[in-house]
């Protein structure tokens, strides 16, 4: 209680600094598809299909406040953002699933800019492919850093699986919408368009391309390229893709995409109509000339904006071989032959380049393999960026056994600590086992608390967790507080019903998150020899508290730090 007094009589303002707040609630729904299907059943993020965009800008803080009303468990993750581990949204990794009537703040900061999304990684795989994905936008900190262009759009394509939601619609949606329900998007003569372009889908690799123009390819991943005109652009599960296109032929246009199996074929189709221009809209399943023929983007053709180089001499080289098993249950999908979650961590260390080489012995032509990186970019070799400005990315399309693109080389950087995934972003063989792990070996954050098993790997103070158990935070019931920090040292736990809109920073012992004109204490949480401890509460069996916010800090002693640390905070809603 004295380091708690005394923390508080050192409060400080607050550095300046920009926080763009959103709330998501995470709840069953339905959706309209398009003509003939206007119900059909869904998983969304804030009732909508896509879910919302997010929009910040490079060096705010953004704070994404999760409501979980699904029935079961959920998290959420930034995909290709290089955020801290505790807010990757990895159950078991980063922190516990959120249950059903709960909820969890995301808070993330050192965004990088470009076009990015958010999906769940729970355990419960059907959620994605159910509906729940949203999109975030990181505008840079300065404007003229970004190619010019006049009017965006945000296309995502996505497969539905009336399997996975119930309803009755099977094939491929863009912005939610069949090909017979799409909204049409305007332009004028003379503008740029800039598409940010995503593959939200489960189970499907595209190419899309729009008819009567060539689009200019100006980010991959988030990260800025030098401008590179095609007709056509692969689009891998997991990837994004910005594009300009110069609007100087007027008409009515289908912006279609086929699966990278088949181009001949149009599995759904936007339209782009020029201000003025009255004729019909493209038939849904026409396939434009583009699509079906024209020059298709490849990797080698990428180079980065910005300087990012690679090095002849990394500091450590591993293989990363795909390969399938076939069996009972869809087969065994490996890494290196290990197959998820019996694997062998990938060790680095913090400031070492690692380079991956790529290989799969997977020849069928629907085994193609998005492989994506967790908390990291990677670069990729061979391309036209060379030694200097190889392109960055988060995720990198293999395809099959024996065609061009089978066998990519990436380097990256550990800057990164923590313990983190790297998988197949396609649905079915990630959860058949493509996946692994990446672990950093060291104390980055020097809490005794060893990288590939802390929670908070680059922050110094206590880690609170709550559970992932619906029926703990009902009236009448006991639950614990999880914490995570200096072995056999003691954490005093804090309560209220209140907590700043701003967080005080109290440097060195963190930042103060809940009111202490409205505190109480809670009790102390004793840590074991691995630095784990657990603090047991029974809520009151008293129904006037149902839907009561509390709002959870601790503050911690510290000999080997010499000061006391403020934990992270965390709120549950009891029900």
């Amino acid at each position: 209680m004295r380091y708690w007094l005394f923390l508080c009589l050192l409060t400080a303002p607050l550095a300046a600094q920009t926080i763009v707040s959103y709330d998501i609630t995470a709840a069953p729904g339905t959706v309209n598809l398009g003509p003939g299907y206007p119900a059909e059943p869904a998983q969304l993020y804030g009732g909508t299909l896509p879910g919302p965009v997010l929009r910040a800008t490079v060096g705010d803080t953004l704070r994404v406040r999760l409501r979980n009303q699904l029935g079961t468990n959920t998290i959420l993750h930034v995909h290709g953002q290089p955020l801290r581990l505790g807010m990757d949204g990895v159950p078991a990794i980063s922190r516990p699933e959120t249950a059903h009537g709960q909820e969890f703040t995301y808070e993330l900061d050192n965004l990088a800019a470009g076009t990015y999304w958010f999906h769940p990684h729970s355990q419960q795989h059907h959620q994605l492919n159910g509906g729940m994905y949203g999109v975030l936008i990181v505008d840079p900190a300065n404007p003229a850093s970004d190619p010019a262009y006049d009017i965006e759009q945000v296309i995502v394509l996505d497969d539905w699986d009336p399997s996975i939601t119930g309803g009755t619609f099977a094939g491929h949606i863009l912005n939610g919408k069949t090909s017979d329900g799409q909204s049409t998007i305007s332009v004028t003569a003379g503008q740029k368009l800039r598409l940010r372009i995503l593959n939200a889908a489960a189970r499907t690799n595209y190419i899309i391309a729009l008819d009567g123009h060539q689009m200019t390819v100006t980010h991959k991943d988030g990260n800025r390229v030098q401008g590179v005109a095609t007709d056509a652009i692969p689009i891998g599960i997991g990837e994004r893709y910005d594009v300009i296109i110069d609007c100087t032929n007027p008409g009515v246009w289908s912006l279609a995409a086929s699966t990278l199996q088949n181009r001949l074929s149009n599995v759904v189709r936007g339209i782009i109509r020029y201000n003025g221009q009255v004729g019909p809209d493209p038939t849904p399943t026409a396939v434009p000339a583009n699509l079906s023929s024209g020059a298709l983007l490849n990797y080698g053709q990428l180079a980065s904006y910005l300087p990012s180089a690679i090095t002849a001499t990394p500091d450590r080289t591993y293989p990363i071989a795909l390969s399938v098993q076939p069996g009972p249950g869809g087969g065994q999908w490996m890494i290196n032959g290990e197959q998820w979650p019996a694997i062998t961590p990938t060790v680095v260390s913090y400031g070492e380049t690692i380079q991956f080489n790529l290989t799969t012995s997977t020849p069928s032509p629907t085994h193609v393999h998005p492989m994506h990186m967790h908390g990291h970019f990677v670069r990729l070799m061979g391309t036209a960026g060379g030694t200097t400005h190889a392109p960055m990315m988060d995720t990198v399309l293999i395809r099959p056994s024996g065609q061009p693109g089978d066998a990519w080389s990436v380097q990256w950087l550990a800057d990164n600590p923590g313990s983190w995934l790297y998988h197949c972003h396609e649905m079915h063989h990630m959860s058949l086992g493509m996946m692994t792990l990446v672990d950093y070996n060291g104390d980055y954050d020097g809490d005794s608390i060893a990288d590939d098993v802390d929670n908070e790997p680059t922050i110094s103070g206590p880690v609170l967790m709550l559970s992932d158990t619906e029926s703990q935070f009902q009236i009448g019931n006991s639950g614990a507080i999880d914490m995570q920090w200096q072995p056999n040292e003691i954490v005093s736990c804090f309560m209220s019903v209140f907590e700043f809109a701003v967080p005080v920073a109290m440097p060195p012992y963190g930042d103060l998150r809940i009111d202490s004109s409205a505190m109480a204490f809670l009790g102390l949480v004793s840590l074991d020899s691995a630095g784990n401890g657990q603090l047991p509460y029974t809520l009151p069996n008293t129904p006037p508290l149902i839907g009561l916010r509390i709002f959870l800090q601790g503050v911690g002693s510290s000999t080997a730090l010499g000061t006391p640390r403020l934990s992270l905070h965390q709120a549950f809603v009891v029900r």
